[in-house]
């Protein structure tokens, strides 16, 4: 069935951005609509607002840049739990997934940023936030290595991304100003609950030869395909055990930082990168696809610490 703001997932549920009528046994989810208004009650019957009634926050968003990243993600999540989509007006895809055993339910939204780039990143948290109040968001994809450590296929789960484009230019040269996010005290307990279960580093078990390892990550939103470049120098000397670059992560973890205190506020990030180059004159797309399923893998194998 289709029609303007509709949208079939091919299980029985059907999204809608607009009035419509539906059958019996269909679930629809509605975005970016707005009932009409109420009459306001007289001030001798006015009530607080009732919010018992309120959506409950999802747990997880999940941002990806790149369609094989997204591919990827809602393949591992088809595997977890069940899925339905939904778009706003502006054409915004979101796909939702719930598992409902074992124990309480647990509710994922993907969705793929618009443009690659900080900038782009912080939008989407935002799109997020306004749609489903996610508890955490995680970023997950593909990056390069700048590290020996971090082979081709591995996974890098980043409790800290460092920003590397902030600085200042002068006729004396250029004057670095980096800035690290940290993820929470919460985060970090469950990667290392995780890392606790299935050792450090965790060779994948259906990907011989990978393994999902922890570190720093830089960010900006230079493509790096150098080994001479200044940024992978600059990186090495703010810490050496920085184990890949991409351009996301610190736009993320900046919005999230900044929306802490309102309005259905993200209190956690986290990014979870396949290495899919070593961030030099060799950088194709050869190993996107490996690199991102097995990105994909790991958050799904985070998820019960996560939550």
């Amino acid at each position: 069935m289709s029609n303007y703001g509709i949208e079939n997932s091919g299980s029985g549920n059907v999204t809608v951005n607009g009035a419509v009528a539906m059958g019996k046994g269909t679930r629809v989810t509605q975005h970016g609509v707005t009932a009409s208004p109420a009459p306001a009650p007289t001030p001798a019957t006015a009530t607080p607002q009732d919010t018992s009634q309120a959506a409950p926050a999802w747990d997880v968003g999940i941002v990806t840049v790149l369609s094989v990243e997204t591919r990827a993600v809602l393949d591992e999540l088809s595997k977890w739990g069940s899925h339905a989509e939904a778009r706003t007006r502006q054409g915004a895809v979101f796909h939702e997934f719930t598992r409902e055993h074992p124990g309480p339910a647990v509710r994922v939204a993907v969705t793929q940023s618009l443009l690659p780039g900080q900038h782009s990143a912080g939008g989407t948290v935002d799109e997020l936030r306004r749609e489903y109040a996610p508890r955490l968001i995680v970023l997950v994809g593909i990056a390069g290595s700048i590290h020996p450590d971090a082979r081709l296929g591995d996974v890098v789960v980043a409790q800290e991304v460092i920003h590397y484009e902030p600085r200042k230019v002068t006729q004396d040269g250029v004057l670095r100003r980096g800035r690290g996010h940290t993820v929470t005290a919460g985060v970090q307990h469950a990667v290392n609950g995780f890392f606790t279960a299935h050792g450090e580093p965790w060779p994948l078990p259906h990907s011989p030869g990978h393994r999902a390892l922890r570190g720093p990550i830089g960010s900006g939103e230079a493509v790096l395909a150098d080994v001479r470049a200044d940024e992978r120098r600059y990186l090495r000397e703010y810490n050496e055990k920085i184990l890949a670059v991409e351009t996301e992560g610190a736009g993320l973890a900046t919005a999230v930082h900044a929306s802490l205190g309102g309005s259905g506020a993200a209190q956690a990030w986290l990014v979870v990168r396949g290495i899919s180059d070593a961030a030099d004159s060799y950088k194709d797309d050869s190993h996107h696809e490996v690199a991102a399923r097995n990105a994909a893998f790991v958050f799904v194998s985070l998820l019960p610490h996560l939550t």
